[in-house]
């Protein structure tokens, strides 16, 4: 299924992670929208953001890799 990718909780926040930023298990990464239900992810592994695979409001489908996490 496709939905939006958005890296804030709304268009005034700061994104929820940026690249170098150190996450825990469990800590919001971003939002996906899917017909206006709105889905936070949240990371699965503890570690460092090295890279970010989407765009702010851009679409994704199901098995996309949205975040690249170095563990820790």
């Amino acid at each position: 299924m496709v939905g939006t990718f958005y890296r804030a909780p709304n268009p005034e926040a700061p994104p929820f992670v940026e690249v170098g930023s150190v996450v825990r298990i469990g800590q919001p990464l971003c939002l996906i929208e899917v017909m206006k239900l709105f889905t936070t992810i949240n990371s699965e592994v503890s570690g460092r953001i090295i890279q970010i695979g989407a765009e702010n409001a851009e679409l994704v489908e199901y098995g996309r890799a949205l975040f690249v996490i170095e563990p820790a």
